[in-house]
Parts: C-alpha cells; sequence; structure tokens
C-alpha cells in the first residue's frame, strides 16, 4: 500500500450519532485525569455517572449543571456553544472562502474550555489545509487515523471531508475520490454539510472527469437553495458543467463563460481561468491559452499546463518564459506530476531529447494512473507520448503501455 493510501482505515458508520453531553462529559473528565468518584461526588453514584456518561440514561440538565462545575465548566455556556457547530462554521467558511473567519473561529475556540482535544485537533488540521501546510497535516491525519473510532457526531464526517481535501489538494485526486464518494452517500441533517461535500465533490469529479457523476451532484444542489446561498461558487460549477457537457463551446456558450468569470473572484475565478484554458486549448488556441495564464500567478498545475502548451508552437522565447515562471516557486513531493511534465517539455524543446522525453513521460502516466490524475491533462498527454514514440522509434512500446493503462480497473468507474 502506497503511503498516500495509508491516512484513513475502514469507515464505520457507527460513529455518525448526534451530539451527546455524556460523551463530552466522559471526554473531559479522562482529559483532566478525575476519576468517576471525584466528578460524582455530591452529585450522584459513581455507577450512575458512568451510565450518564455512556449515554444509557436521560437526565435532568441540573445533573450536568452540577458535573460540569466539577470541571470548571458552565454548562449553560456550553450548551449555547454547542448549539452553533464549529465545524459547521468552519464548513461554511469554506464555501465562502473566508479563511480570515476561520482563523478567527478557531483562535476564538481554543481560548475557551469548550471542546475536547480531539475537536481541537481537527480544527488545527482544518486550518493547516487551508494554509497549505501540508506536511502538518498529514502528521494529524496519521496520528488521527488511530483515533477514528472514537470520532463521534460529526466529526466522523468533518474528519473524512478533510482527508479529502487533503488528498485533491495534494493532488491525489483518485485518493480524494474515494473519501468523497463515501460522503455523498451519507444523509446529512444539517445542509452545510451537505453542500461543502457536493461542492468539493463537483470540483472532484470535473478534475477526474467523472462526467455522470459530476451531472447527477450538480442537479441535486442546483435544485436546492445552494446557489442562492453560495452564488460565487454555483458561477464556478456552472462554468465546469458547460465544459463537461461539451467538448468544443457554441458561441453564446463561451460568452457565458466570459460573463461567469467576470463575476468570480479568489478560487472560484481560478477555477473558472482553467475552464477557459482548457477550452481555448481544444480550439488550438496555443499563443492565447499563454497569454492568459501568464496572468495567472505560477504554481505547479499551472506550469504543467504552460508545459504542455509550450509543446505546441515553435516559438523558443516561449520555453524560457516557462523556465522563468517555473522558478518562481518550490516544486514539493505532492507536485511530482506536474513537475515531470515540466521537464517533459525542457527536454524536448531546450534540449531535443526525444528520447529522454519519453523516459520521463513513462513514469508520468504511471503517475497519473495511479494517484495523480487529471482528466484534460492525462488525455492530451497521451495524444504527445505517442506523437514523441513515432519520433523515436518506440510506438510498439508506447501502444502498449497506454492498452495496460486502459485495462487498469483503477480508472473504468470514473466514466460509468
Amino acid at each position: 500500500m502506497k503511503k498516500s493510501d495509508q491516512f484513513l482505515s475502514p469507515i464505520s458508520s457507527q460513529n455518525t450519532n448526534g451530539f451527546k453531553y455524556g460523551t463530552f462529559l466522559k471526554r473531559k473528565r479522562l482529559e483532566a485525569k478525575k476519576t468517576l468518584e471525584i466528578i460524582s461526588e455530591g452529585v450522584c453514584a459513581a455507577s450512575y455517572l458512568s451510565r450518564i456518561e455512556n449515554n444509557l440514561v436521560v437526565v435532568e440538565d441540573e445533573y450536568y449543571v452540577k458535573l460540569f462545575e466539577k470541571l470548571n465548566i458552565d454548562f449553560e455556556e456550553l450548551k449555547e456553544v454547542k448549539e452553533n457547530e464549529i465545524f459547521c462554521e468552519l464548513l461554511k467558511c469554506y464555501l465562502l472562502e473566508h479563511e480570515d473567519e476561520a482563523v478567527k473561529i478557531i483562535s476564538n475556540a481554543l481560548r475557551t474550555n469548550y471542546y475536547v482535544e480531539i475537536e481541537i485537533e481537527l480544527m488545527v488540521l482544518y486550518d493547516n489545509i487551508n494554509r497549505g501546510l501540508y506536511s502538518e497535516a498529514l502528521k494529524q491525519i496519521l496520528d488521527l487515523n488511530a483515533k477514528v473510532n472514537t470520532l463521534i457526531d460529526n466529526e466522523l464526517n468533518f474528519y473524512i471531508f478533510l482527508t479529502a481535501l487533503y488528498a485533491f489538494r495534494t493532488n491525489q485526486s483518485l485518493f480524494a475520490y474515494r473519501q468523497i464518494i463515501f460522503l455523498c452517500e451519507q444523509t446529512f441533517d444539517n445542509p452545510i454539510y451537505k453542500y461543502a461535500v457536493y461542492d468539493l465533490a463537483l470540483d472532484i469529479f470535473e478534475f477526474i472527469g467523472a462526467k455522470v457523476q459530476f451531472l447527477k451532484y450538480y442537479d441535486i444542489l442546483n435544485n436546492d437553495k445552494y446557489s442562492t446561498i453560495y452564488p460565487k461558487s454555483a458561477l464556478k460549477h456552472q462554468a465546469q458543467k458547460l465544459l463537461i457537457e461539451s467538448y468544443l463551446l457554441k458561441d453564446e456558450e463561451d460568452e457565458l463563460l466570459e460573463e461567469l468569470l467576470d463575476g468570480a473572484s479568489g478560487k472560484c475565478r481560478e477555477e473558472i481561468t482553467w475552464q477557459i484554458l482548457k477550452k481555448e486549448y481544444r480550439k488550438g488556441e496555443f499563443v492565447k491559452c499563454l497569454e492568459i495564464s501568464s496572468k495567472l500567478d505560477p504554481n505547479p498545475k499551472v506550469i504543467a499546463f504552460e508545459s504542455l502548451v509550450t509543446l505546441r508552437v515553435n516559438d523558443i522565447q516561449y520555453i524560457k518564459i516557462l523556465e522563468e515562471r517555473r522558478n518562481c516557486f518550490t516544486i514539493r513531493n505532492y507536485d511530482e506530476s506536474f513537475e515531470l511534465m515540466y521537464l517533459i517539455t525542457v527536454q524536448v524543446k531546450k534540449y531535443h531529447e526525444i528520447k529522454n522525453a519519453f523516459e520521463l513521460f513513462k513514469k508520468l502516466l504511471k503517475l497519473q494512473n495511479e494517484q495523480t490524475y487529471c482528466a484534460f491533462l492525462f488525455d492530451e498527454q497521451i495524444i504527445i507520448f505517442m506523437e514523441l514514440a513515432q519520433s523515436c522509434g518506440k510506438y510498439k512500446e508506447a501502444l502498449k503501455i497506454i492498452m495496460n493503462i486502459m485495462k487498469d480497473k483503477l480508472l473504468f468507474p470514473y466514466f460509468l
């Protein structure tokens, strides 16, 4: 099993019960290293407290007032805090791209005594992913994986959502797909969870080319209040839908895509720009693609796209520009597939080393097939791979590699 597949053990549906103060009381007592006898003294029998903590009895609030008082927690304030579930608030920030607000929510929560250690770990995990601190996030995920069977309420759903988000943002799209599919099949009492899950699901489905699943969940969101509450994200998905349904856009669809871009901002605007780049590439407008992408801050995905396009233009200036933009950031381990696309382009356009490029391409396609699958890039890379193979006399070898990839059961489910 690859390291990327190790951060979540088999999921159990037994951990999706609603929030229970008895469980919270038990967690807080254990964190404080207090015995049942110490907390129950003067309130009830230790055995009865054990039943309360295990949610075996229904008790009046006055019991909780006295029991939580032993842990220096005001029960009435605790109830008010828990009515506004913090994970739900963070998911709202995710949907609205309010990153600063999420930081404020987490900072305020950490200054109180109303959260247990596992809740705090999940908040910090969200913050690390949000900030792009992926090495720290992975350490937390591996640690939380050992505690997954202790998760209650929406903690488990939030955790799985975060692992899917982490995987997607670290270019492990196939793992992200497996995680998000589990969540899509769940029933959520709170619509915010559904909106966040489906929003991320649409991004993942579009990225890997899962057209049927994209359209299914797009229709669910479109028929709900999602587009009214989160109009900017809705613009992003509308742009994705245009390219999902049509290989080449009609004039009116082309104009609509530009209108959507005008009304977008932040990450939603970046995603719509990505759709425009794909549209222009399919039209063969390669120089225009480079003009558009040059306005984006260089990052691994952008450089991979520009590398692909640079292979299609003859002007030597573009390989020089590509190298300059590539040097604007540091590549990380999970960006390997995007970096390989860049290295292939350098070998072909700068050094004219077709055989070296061919060998790098074999590694790239293997990585795409097993982990970092991007449908658009993969389809275009296959074409270029076969062209290079023909140029260096390795057409039969390339054909065999492609046939083996297509036989791989891994990709078939995404196109059903």
